[in-house]
């Protein structure tokens, strides 16, 4: 089958609470709530119904960086079947279709598994970066040390 991408309903929330990465944040709850407000998109990856991971759209115009594609998290179950690449994509026309030439991310310098997936996702580096004192949710596992600065991906929405 292959992987499609919606808006998350009220009705998937059960199973992406039980998969979330920090149950003790509620993120799950978070960005429900902050999608009913009209700023934020919050996707979700499915196979034949099963949630393969989630990602977020924030297009809320009091961001610096705006739209920014953040908390992109693929199951590790379900990792290497497309899912990251259906949300990013899925997300980045939800951008186009609301008038955004670009989208931008900011990702764990020291996160090698995400920034080869951006990279091949046409994202590049911008030369900007952004102070992280408390990350909502680790970028980099617990064998790798987390970096204090973010690097600021952006991708066109225009080039051909």
């Amino acid at each position: 089958m292959s992987v499609v991408v919606r808006l998350v309903q009220e009705s998937d929330l059960p199973l992406l609470r039980e998969r979330q990465a920090r149950p003790e944040l509620g993120l799950v709850d978070v960005h429900y709530e902050a999608a009913s407000g009209g700023t934020l998109l919050f996707a979700v990856a499915l196979e034949d119904d099963e949630p393969l991971g989630t990602a977020l759209l924030d297009v809320d115009p009091e961001n610096r960086w705006v739209p920014e594609l953040r908390n992109m998290w693929v199951y590790p179950t379900a990792r290497r079947r497309g899912a990251g690449r259906a949300l990013s994509s899925w997300l980045e026309q939800q951008a186009r279709d609301r008038g955004f030439q670009a989208v931008y991310l900011a990702v764990d310098p020291n996160n090698e598994k995400a920034i080869p997936l951006y990279v091949s996702l046409d994202y590049l580096p911008t030369g900007e970066h952004l102070y992280v004192e408390d990350p909502e949710v680790p970028q980099v596992d617990e064998s790798t040390q987390p970096a204090e600065h973010y690097a600021i991906y952006k991708k066109s929405l225009t080039a051909h």
